[in-house]
């Protein structure tokens, strides 16, 4: 029971750290400052839970991720309380759309629980060691937090000093991602490779941000910067060493990051703890609606007693190959609540489609009763939460990145990217790729690999959506969904979209979310 008191401190030294607007300014009433704060281990210890607590904020449901709605591995409901996605999906989203607004929140106040670590923990009085560990986990989800939002709203207003200004101006994207690769590389040289109590490590997996850890997020930031819209090519070099060299620490025995051999296990709460997961998010069900995870129905249509909050886009599902990743990420067939397992797009004998979501259904978040491994054949779970742990990064992700930016760099797949790539291939039930393919032909290859691995994970640091943005092919998405075409399913069945765009006219702009109504009522800099 010791995590879960860790995180009982640790949403109470939350709830203390931000009951004010500014919690770095000085109040002799009783909050916790940098001037009555830092003064032992234990409180040191708390800043970080409190960190974390701000972590499982981004996450606990799907408010904060809707804008990777706009990939073309989801799609949404356009009616029932779906909106908000439905808005995204057809790159309309309003300045209020809870997307926005939650998403921006959410990542700001965890960029502030991070800045008031890194600007007081060296006043603790403790070792050099544990000030370093504090002040690592602080710079990573700073730098995780800018990545996640300069890949949404480009130009940002950055705060590292959490003085409150209305008026900050917007840095570029190329300084936005200058700061994140520096915290990322500060990171790489303060943490260590691994941790020996919890909370740091737990069920044998660290779970607090090693080195390898930054390592592998510096290759996925090199290669967004390689790609739209700074489009410094020069970066999949320096991608593919970062990888490679998580890569090599793992062929030698320094890092312990495993391929999970069965797909299945990838996001299975038997395997809640797999050591496939690079980064991940830790959740704690005794702690209902505060540090839980809250995607237990999300997946799970609303005609089955689900949320249905997405939607398998049909496209994307005909083209993912048939195998033991696609029987994983969607449910095979799906049960009815009579007990009858379909096809999603089979009709009964009037006509009437079965599953009226008429969809393929992602089965990822869904588990079984009692939080066993899902079973589409048996009735799965109807709690809203679960422990779940979220994987933001996997192993099979630094392999594809790897396999993936050699070949852009170099111009011809070596070797190990073949080697990469084939065993990804490998574990999703496909035949490895062929020899002697071009440099480009290659790297498409491991572009779609990597969307077919994270399809309709939105927790996922790099989403389908953001290798989309990287590689500039959302317009195709937008014109896809416009247009429209029916997708033919099964032999003589085809199938539409449902969600209607009025506007289907594409300009540039409608690649980033445009900035909360609130915030930019108050600065006046956040305008298109």
């Amino acid at each position: 029971m010791k995590i879960k008191i860790l995180l009982g401190c640790a949403f109470l030294f939350s709830l203390a750290t931000t009951s004010c607007s500014n919690f770095l300014e000085e109040d002799p009433k009783g909050s916790l400052t940098q001037d009555n704060f830092f003064s032992s281990q234990n409180e040191l210890n708390m800043s970080v839970y409190s960190l974390y607590n701000k972590v499982m904020s981004t996450q606990v449901n799907t408010n904060m991720q809707i804008p990777q709605w706009m990939g073309d591995d989801m799609t949404a409901n356009p009616g029932s309380n779906k909106q908000a996605y439905a808005e995204f999906d057809r790159f309309a989203p309003a300045d209020n759309n809870k997307g926005v607004t939650n998403c921006w929140n959410a990542y700001y106040t965890l960029i502030k629980a991070a800045n008031y670590i890194i600007l007081n923990a060296d006043k603790t009085p403790t070792s050099a060691e544990e000030i370093n560990i504090a002040i690592g986990q602080a710079k990573y989800w700073r730098a995780y937090s800018y990545f996640t939002l300069v890949r949404i709203w480009g130009p940002l207003p950055m705060n590292l000093t959490n003085l409150i200004d209305t008026t900050t101006p917007l840095s570029s994207v190329e300084e936005v991602y200058a700061q994140i690769v520096k915290d990322l590389q500060d990171c790489e040289s303060l943490l260590p490779v691994s941790y020996s109590d919890a909370p740091r490590k737990m069920y044998g997996a660290d779970t607090y941000i090693t080195k390898q850890a930054a390592k592998s997020t510096l290759a996925a930031v090199y290669m967004a910067m390689a790609g739209w819209p700074l489009n410094k090519t020069e970066n999949y070099a320096l991608a593919a060493a970062k990888a490679k060299e998580v890569i090599d620490g793992v062929n030698n025995g320094t890092y312990n990051y495993i391929l999970e051999p069965e797909f299945k296990n990838v996001y299975s709460p038997s395997h809640n703890y797999t050591l496939e997961t690079v980064v991940g998010i830790n959740y704690q069900k005794a702690f209902t609606w505060v540090q839980d995870s809250q995607l237990t129905s999300s997946n799970l249509f609303e005609s089955l007693g689900g949320w249905g909050d997405a939607f398998g886009e049909i496209r994307f599902w005909k083209n993912m190959p048939e195998g033991a990743r696609k029987d994983a990420i969607y449910a095979p067939k799906i049960l009815l609540l009579n007990g009858k397992l379909v096809n999603w797009w089979e009709k009964d004998a009037n006509g009437v489609n079965y599953v009226p979501e008429n969809h393929p259904m992602f089965s990822i978040f869904t588990v079984g009763p009692g939080d066993t491994d899902y079973d589409y054949t048996k009735t799965p779970s109807y709690d809203m939460t679960n422990s779940h742990r979220h994987r933001c990064i996997r192993y099979s992700e630094v392999l594809l990145w790897y396999a993936e930016s050699q070949a852009r760099a170099e111009g011809t797949p070596n070797s190990l990217a073949y080697e990469c790539i084939n065993k990804v291939r490998k574990r999703a039930g496909l035949e490895p790729l062929p020899s002697g393919m071009s440099g480009k032909t290659f790297a498409d290859a491991a572009l779609a690999e990597h969307g077919w691995e994270v399809a309709g994970n939105w927790v996922s640091l790099v989403t389908r959506r953001a290798d989309q943005l990287r590689m500039e092919l959302l317009q195709k998405t937008f014109t896809e969904r416009a247009a429209n075409t029916p997708v033919e399913v099964a032999p003589g069945v085809f199938v539409n979209e449902t969600v209607v765009f009025a506007n289907k006219s594409w300009n540039q702009n409608l690649l980033y979310a445009p900035y909360p109504a609130t915030d930019a009522s108050l600065n006046p800099n956040l305008v298109r």
